[in-house]
């Protein structure tokens, strides 16, 4: 790895765009198999949710535009690394539709002057990049309407415009992430090489091809051996020392997590963190049974864990989601975007098993939503729920209290195993 060309030198060498692309077909730029994308025209990506901007697109679009189309722009403030490219927002309507919307749901801006005269999210949606010491992993955003029904041409045929997005990426995120400190569990490093030696085999199991990888079976088998990869025999059952019981925990967890993945309105604005003072509060309180709140914008309902124990999903998902909930898990995997600092600094052990509780809470509200009666559980209306859950993990962080918390409590097998059971 010694002759890594670094991308955070490329980018900060202030050449061209053109020269940067070319720079990058020297790096390595990896490709997940099996993924397609094209653009569907859907003009979902244009509603509600403001679009970041940085100085240049403010620029940029102002002298395009006539004084009638000036752009709603926003100052930004931030104090987020990753975000300071970003100055600005371009506001939606009271609508929710950009402004540059026309009644074809086609953006004006890139009909009159191109793609390149669009905000520089809007050219990069839905694809996203993880730098590593091995190079660049291409992945995409699952809140797009394309991605979730795998539309288009595969991506391992889209290298050369992928270069172009990739430079893209580094100009608007420049920071390198740092993977020098990835631990196997909490308190037990792992180098990159071991780390990729463990990703290679999880990846022959979880893949768009295999229809059973996301099966109980299956995952409960990839977790034990990342855990046997572990120097020497750890208790991970038994981490905490309190004596609640452990299917509370779960549930106590469960309810959390659901909260913050699951809303019935994903554009308002709510808190995007674990809750670590919530959890010890009812840790504390030990409550004889809790619920789940199954909402949507015509419904809420109140569903105990002994009725979702009691439920059975059957085959109401269909092998069209499971395809999708695949890809999904793959993705994340691919991409690293599920541990260390891909997800909340978690150790692989946890953030693994963290992979699986969303797999299985994706089960558990399609089981509720079989009990509070929805009729309409097509696949349409199940890739709705895999859109919010995909921008709800895009906009999730976890304080250092919630790492604490979920870092010792996603290490344990056996609570894996109980979750799993509760959402077949």
């Amino acid at each position: 790895m010694g002759d890594f060309v670094s991308f955070q030198a490329i980018i900060s060498s202030e050449k061209p765009r053109e020269t940067i692309v070319n720079s990058l077909f020297e790096t390595v730029l990896h490709i997940p198999e099996g993924i397609n994308f094209d653009c569907t025209g859907c003009g979902n990506c244009c509603f509600h949710w403001p679009v970041p901007a940085t100085d240049p697109d403010v620029e940029r679009i102002n002298a395009l535009v006539d004084a009638s189309e000036k752009p709603n722009f926003r100052k930004l403030s931030t104090s987020v690394d990753k975000l300071k490219a970003f100055t600005h927002s371009l506001e939606k309507g009271a609508d929710g539709r950009c402004q540059y919307l026309d009644e074809d749901i086609r953006c004006r801006l890139h009909k009159k002057f191109g793609i390149q005269s669009k905000p520089s999210m809007c050219q990069l949606f839905p694809y996203t990049f993880t730098i590593t010491p091995t190079g660049a992993y291409a992945s995409l955003s699952f809140a797009s309407t394309g991605v979730l029904l795998n539309s288009g041409a595969p991506l391992v045929g889209q290298k050369e415009f992928l270069q172009s997005q990739l430079a893209l990426f580094l100009e608007l995120f420049p920071s390198e992430p740092d993977w020098t400190t990835i631990q196997l569990v909490d308190g037990v490093p792992i180098k990159w090489i071991d780390y990729l030696l463990i990703e290679k085999v999880l990846l022959e199991k979880i893949n768009p091809t295999n229809a059973k990888a996301l099966s109980r079976e299956s995952l409960t088998a990839q977790s034990k051996y990342i855990i046997s990869k572990l120097p020497k025999v750890v208790d991970l059952d038994n981490a905490h020392l309190t004596k609640v019981r452990p299917i509370l925990i779960d549930q106590i967890l469960l309810k959390l997590l659901y909260e913050l993945y699951f809303v019935d309105d994903v554009y308002r604005e709510g808190t995007t963190e674990f809750d670590p003072k919530q959890f010890l509060k009812l840790l504390a309180a030990q409550p004889q049974s809790l619920s789940l709140q199954f909402a949507t914008t015509d419904r809420q309902m109140q569903i105990s864990f002994k009725a979702i124990n009691d439920a059975r999903l059957g085959d109401k998902s269909g092998a069209e989601f499971e395809h999708l909930l695949t890809r999904l898990i793959f993705c994340r995997l691919f991409s690293k975007l599920y541990f260390g600092p891909g997800f909340g600094g978690l150790s692989l052990i946890s953030g693994f098993h963290h992979l699986i509780i969303i797999v299985a809470l994706v089960r558990i509200h399609f089981k509720m939503a079989i009990l509070a009666g929805v009729e309409r559980m097509d696949f349409n209306w199940q890739a709705e729920q895999v859109r919010v859950l995909e921008r709800r993990l895009t906009v999730a962080s976890l304080s250092r209290e919630a790492h604490a918390i979920l870092e010792v409590l996603l290490q344990s097998p056996a609570r894996i195993d109980r979750i799993l059971s509760l959402s077949a």
